[in-house]
């Protein structure tokens, strides 16, 4: 059954072209489970504005929708992997960051298994909490796979 249009808005201008961020279905042994996604922070200033990082930086977002895998260990491994293999090359930055909601424990940890560190909370205009925005390098990730 198709999407209503309310379900896909938020995602319409991705779609089209039109918005430069880009998603990926995530799969676990052939089976789609989520969504990855991709964008460079400079692409959206109000969002750069609000984050402030002084630095080029990839932004990524990670989506696990089946119940029975959340929580499973998946998300690390597919986060390090995708930003090694996709993020990292495509945009040609080596700094990546990631915003879970500073209430979002669960995330937090499984992006710390991943290797991102801590930098710092951020208020993000238009959404109700504030982000715990987290920073993972190049670096970072080679040291991680030695």
């Amino acid at each position: 059954m198709p999407y209503p249009d309310a379900v896909i808005a938020d995602y319409r201008e991705a779609i089209e072209g039109k918005d430069p961020t880009y998603h990926y279905l995530a799969e676990v042994d052939q089976r789609p489970i989520g969504m990855l996604q991709h964008y460079r922070i400079a692409d959206s200033p109000e969002y750069a504005e609000a984050l402030a990082l002084g630095e080029d930086a990839v932004g990524i977002d990670l989506f696990i929708g089946e119940a029975d895998l959340v929580g499973r260990g998946h998300g690390p491994a597919m986060l390090r992997q995708f930003v090694r293999d996709v993020a990292f090359p495509f945009h040609g930055i080596g700094v990546c960051v990631i915003g879970p909601s500073v209430d979002n424990v669960a995330a937090i940890r499984a992006y710390e298994k991943a290797g991102f560190r801590p930098l710092k909370e951020v208020r993000v205009p238009g959404e109700a909490q504030p982000e715990f925005l987290m920073r993972l390098t190049s670096a970072d990730l080679g040291s991680l796979q030695r």
